[in-house]
C-alpha cells in the first residue's frame, strides 16, 4: 500500500469510527426503557422464562411468575454472565 492509500485508508477508518460512536451517542438518546426484545423461551421439562435484549445489548433472563432475574449478561456479550451477577434463587433463604 502507498503512502496516499494508507492514509486514504486511515481517514476512512477514523471517519467509520466518528459515525459509529455518533450512531451509539443517537440510539442511546432515543432507546426506550422497553426492551428491544422479548420473548417467552418455553423449555422442556422446566417453566418458562422470559427472554428479553435491551439497550445497551444486555441479555436478560427473567422468571415470568416472579420477575425475578435468573441470568443476566455483560452489555454487549450475550454469552458473559454479567461480572459480580447472583442468580435470583441464590438469594432467596431456605427455610428449613
Amino acid at each position: 500500500m502507498t503512502p496516499a492509500q494508507q492514509a486514504a485508508h486511515d481517514a476512512a477508518m477514523q471517519a467509520a469510527a466518528r459515525t459509529l460512536g455518533h450512531a451509539f451517542s443517537f440510539a442511546a438518546l432515543h432507546a426506550s426503557g422497553g426492551p428491544l426484545f422479548q420473548r417467552t423461551m418455553r423449555r422442556p421439562q422446566s417453566a418458562p422464562v422470559l427472554v428479553r435484549f435491551v439497550w445497551p445489548g444486555v441479555l436478560v433472563v427473567c422468571d415470568p411468575q416472579t420477575g425475578d432475574v435468573l441470568a443476566e449478561s455483560e452489555p454487549g456479550q450475550p454469552l458473559q454472565l454479567k461480572a459480580g451477577f447472583v442468580p435470583a434463587a441464590a438469594c432467596t433463604p431456605v427455610r428449613g
